[in-house]
């Protein structure tokens, strides 16, 4: 969250909450615009979402088989925020990182720029994300452990943790609704049962764009493999006439089986995930901003006991997934120049009185989804900065 969100979020002239800047990106389907540039280059905007967005909804941060035994722990950054969870005797435990700034007495210049530093402390709300830690890798009482969990665990500030066919979500809002309110009809809509697929692989990988619109690029070049006709498989039918109707928290596509082919399932969980099922191998998609105009995509692949352990068939499941990515980065990048240089002196003959019309489809949901996100009022009980410690 940020220091006084009550101040307000301003930047470039513009009152980033002020319902009237996204009037033309909340239009009909197929007429609206795209956000504001602002939101694809200010760092500001990147505040608002880090107390609207990240601080405020359940998250995927990976999956319950990334930590099997009592002891590991998955790190993950959401907004400014570094948090973990730790998998325990008797299910799961969420905590802020102990070392929030990396230690350091204040946050250093380059670490407010929006983008994630590299750092050595790596837990830092700040910096990248390190891998899952195993407990059976480290000591429990090394630097490497105590950075995150800190001396007593038990005393660390406590992040909600749930979990939805074997995805783990967090949620730092203490006053949120529960998970299941936040997912509901998710399970019907994808009519898969996710805990037949077994953990086989997965990679990290470094996208050009912001979040939004790799996400967007990712969604577009998923659903183009559907070709069949129908336009975007993620939104059947369209939402032609959507104007103040609450947008959904997800969409789901299914492909049934063909000739040489197996039957397909894709979904957007919004914000962050993206589910693929096909046939026998499911992949989870994260996305995760690490800078204005960059993002991390953390994948895994599993299978279900039919290819479990197939070296080759899980290596070209990488390749594959690899070769998507990469065309969805080749699209993200030049919509990312496109959004962000909009209105500005790299292209003088454009203006943001008039915007290039966004994405449809699935990204239109999101769009409107993240809208709503972004002008919702929230309570404020305390009026100091919040999170600056992670310690009670």
């Amino acid at each position: 969250m940020a220091l006084h969100p009550e101040l307000g979020y301003f930047d470039e002239g513009a009152d980033l909450t002020d319902p009237s800047l996204y009037e033309g990106a909340r239009g009909e389907f197929g007429h609206a615009s795209i956000l504001n540039p602002v939101a694809f280059r200010s760092r500001i905007f990147a505040e608002l979402e880090d107390e609207k967005i990240w601080t405020r909804l359940w998250c995927c941060i990976g999956s319950e088989q990334q930590i099997p035994a009592v002891g590991d722990l998955l790190p993950y950054t959401l907004g400014n925020h570094g948090v973990h969870v730790q998998r325990t005797e008797t299910g799961y435990s969420g905590r802020f990182n102990f070392a929030q700034h990396g230690g350091c007495r204040a946050v250093p210049a380059q670490c407010q720029t929006g983008t994630k530093t590299r750092c050595s402390y790596t837990s830092c709300g700040y910096s990248r994300d390190r891998d899952v830690i195993r407990i059976a890798d480290v000591d429990e009482d090394t630097p490497v452990l105590r950075h995150f969990v800190g001396d007593m665990p038990e005393r660390m500030l406590p992040v909600s943790v749930d979990t939805w066919q074997g995805r783990v979500f967090v949620n730092i809002d203490q006053n949120a609704a529960s998970l299941q309110e936040q997912l509901t009809g998710l399970d019907g809509a994808i009519g898969v049962d996710l805990a037949a697929f077994e953990d086989q692989a997965g990679f990290w990988q470094k996208h050009d764009g912001n979040w939004k619109v790799l996400l967007g690029a990712l969604a577009q070049t998923l659903g183009d493999e559907f070709d069949d006709g129908r336009g975007d498989p993620m939104v059947q039918p369209a939402p032609t006439t959507m104007t103040d109707d609450i947008a959904p928290g997800f969409v789901v596509a299914r492909e049934t089986a063909s000739a040489g082919a197996d039957p397909r399932t894709l979904c957007w969980v919004f914000p962050n995930l993206i589910l693929d099922i096909s046939g026998p191998w499911f992949a989870m998609i994260i996305v995760q901003p690490t800078g204005l105009d960059e993002s991390l995509v953390r994948v895994r692949i599993a299978g279900t006991a039919a290819v479990a352990g197939d070296a080759s068939a899980i290596a070209a499941q990488k390749i594959r997934w690899q070769e998507r990515l990469q065309r969805a980065n080749d699209l993200a990048g030049w919509r990312q120049k496109e959004f962000s240089e909009w209105g500005t002196p790299h292209k003088p003959e454009t203006s943001v009185d008039v915007l290039p019309t966004a994405e449809g489809g699935a990204a239109y949901l999101f769009q409107r989804y993240l809208i709503e996100r972004l002008l919702a009022e929230h309570d404020y009980v305390w009026n100091a900065p919040l999170y600056t410690s992670a310690r009670r």
